[in-house]
């Protein structure tokens, strides 16, 4: 990746499990319990990303790194995350030439599993990029073997115009919606996104998202109902400022339209920066990765990983924490920040699991790629 690359904010709805987001009481902001201890996915595992299956199990898509191959996997749980189980890959070929990652997994009211991914090619000894693409493949076996469905986007290098982080939701319509980061140049990336009517096999015009009324670095885009008649939120990394801070915008058409204005959710404390590191990002660059925004049942629930607290001396990188803010009100007031994964987590999200729960999911330097149960308490 390019060192102008930051964080994910990818943020997933309730739509695409077929759920309502509807809160069961009233909820105070920011009370978070630990509810169990990190449950091991794989231990060469990264950017973990679950779904819901139409059985109410559940279906991670993941990265992996072994003997020099970047390996696209898929792992199931059907006791709510209490254990985990490897059922299949997508990809696996040398790192060298194919760099694979930003998978999502998703199963539709079809039953096919959908598995998007960034798919990109590479070579030589600096591994620069020879094509961009945000890729779609698909399972009719429970995400065991998988075929290719469809290219969502694609480009030729050109200076700095990379493809970035796809993000699956099902729009109430039934329509498939994938929202991605373009980059324009080394300062400049926004936000778009494509739908399908038949199922990821065929795409629409590209739709902005944000960031083509600015120049920022707009990228990791991710998506949540804030209500049940199609108002959206779109949370994602801004450099208005000069830094990395974490923004949103909203949809009130399920989002085929989205609002020009957009507004401040996080900004790092103590001078960090919202945006996370890269393989050719200097140690000492300081950050905050905002990770998933999730309604667990009427409460958002947006997860980063920040090194705001960090002292003197630590890595930027490893010296990260996993951590949590909420909000009650539909986005536009947030609480206090809350510590869910330790120092040293890397590439959070989180999944609504149930009414009161939600996994964190992070990759740890001792332990590879887990998921963690948290509960949202009154």
């Amino acid at each position: 990746m390019l060192s102008f690359r930051s964080f994910f904010a990818a943020l997933t709805g309730l739509s695409l499990a077929g759920c309502s987001p509807v809160a069961l009481e009233p909820r105070l902001p920011g009370r978070v319990v630990k509810a169990g201890e990190p449950v091991m996915i794989d231990p060469h595992g990264e950017y973990i990303r679950v779904s819901f299956m139409n059985d109410g199990s559940l279906i991670a898509g993941y990265q992996a790194q072994e003997n020099g191959r970047s390996i696209l996997r898929v792992a199931h749980s059907s006791d709510g995350a209490q254990s985990w189980q490897g059922i299949g890959e997508e990809f696996s070929g040398a790192t060298a030439n194919f760099d694979m990652n930003n998978a999502m997994p998703s199963q539709p009211p079809s039953g096919r599993v959908i598995y998007a991914y960034r798919n990109h090619d590479r070579t030589g000894a600096d591994w620069h990029y020879t094509y961009f693409r945000i890729s779609l493949s698909y399972s009719d076996d429970g995400g065991v073997a998988f075929k290719y469905l469809s290219t969502v986007a694609e480009r030729v290098p050109s200076g700095v115009n990379g493809l970035w982080e796809p993000y699956l939701r099902l729009a109430r319509d039934g329509t498939l919606q994938c929202y991605f980061s373009a980059e324009n140049d080394a300062g400049d990336q926004d936000n778009f996104m494509r739908y399908s009517r038949d199922g990821g096999c065929t795409w629409s015009e590209w739709i902005h998202v944000s960031g083509g009324n600015v120049r920022s670095r707009d990228g990791m885009v991710g998506v949540a109902p804030i209500d049940n008649d199609g108002k959206l939120i779109a949370v994602f990394e801004n450099t208005e400022d000069g830094r990395f801070s974490v923004n949103y915008v909203t949809s009130h058409d399920d989002g085929y339209t989205w609002a020009l204005q957009c507004t401040r959710l996080y900004t790092a404390r103590n001078g960090r920066i919202c945006g996370a590191p890269q393989d050719t990002r200097p140690a000492t660059w300081e950050y905050a990765d905002l990770k998933v925004v999730y309604n667990v049942w009427g409460t958002l629930v947006a997860s980063f990983m920040t090194n705001e607290d960090w002292t003197e001396g630590a890595n930027g990188y490893d010296g990260a924490e996993m951590k949590v803010t909420t909000s009650v009100d539909g986005g536009r007031n947030w609480s206090g920040s809350v510590v869910v994964g330790p120092a040293h987590s890397h590439w959070p999200g989180i999944f609504n699991r149930d009414p009161t729960h939600f996994l964190a999911l992070y990759s740890r330097d001792e332990i590879g790629a887990v998921s963690q149960l948290y509960e949202l308490v009154n």
